[in-house]
């Protein structure tokens, strides 16, 4: 009796093991990757092509507030952080490379340089809805109706926004046009 109670136990969880298993469904395991991001593609003015550069990025919430920062590195896409906010607005601060110092020296004189990455600021603005994602995941917020708003054009020569509607982070949202970095 011993020995039938040890299969039937081994028996009734290999099929519970199996029939967990397969019950899942793609759906039913929500990802944090989910999360929207604005996606920005970087092109040489005038150009179709790619431009990878080195981008150094600040977001902040009414003008103060700091909800993000980093670095892209020679990428010719990058994301950046959103989140709701009570005015719908971000004000990202984005740096064409990183501002850094040298000392050259000239006939026994050393002369201390500082080079200043070029800086652009980009204002966005956004409306926000919910929509459907999945059973695991339920119903999520997205951000319709973006605007984009470059207020310097430093090394930002001109932007073009592709599609206003953010819910995820791989769909390109906005293409930036510009010069190559002359440093």
């Amino acid at each position: 009796m011993n020995r039938n109670f040890i299969k039937n136990s081994v028996i009734i969880a290999l099929f519970s093991a199996l029939a967990t298993l397969t019950s899942c469904e793609p759906d039913d395991i929500c990802l944090a990757e989910e999360a929207p991001f604005i996606t920005v593609q970087m092109r040489y003015s005038d150009s179709t092509t790619e431009l990878e550069d080195t981008i150094f990025y600040e977001a902040y919430i009414n003008d103060t507030l700091k909800i993000g920062d980093g670095n892209i590195l020679n990428k010719s896409t990058f994301n950046l952080p959103i989140q709701t906010t009570d005015k719908k607005a971000i004000k990202y601060i984005l740096r064409q490379g990183t501002t850094y110092s040298e000392s050259i020296i000239t006939d026994g004189d050393t002369i201390k340089v500082v080079r200043t990455a070029p800086e652009d600021i980009l204002y966005v603005t956004y409306d926000i809805d919910n929509k459907y994602n999945s059973k695991a995941c339920g119903f999520g917020l997205y951000f319709k109706d973006t605007k984009f708003d470059i207020k310097t054009n430093n090394w930002i020569k001109d932007s073009e926004s592709v599609n206003t509607t953010i819910d995820n982070a791989t769909s390109t949202n906005l293409i930036i046009y510009s010069q190559p970095r002359i440093y």
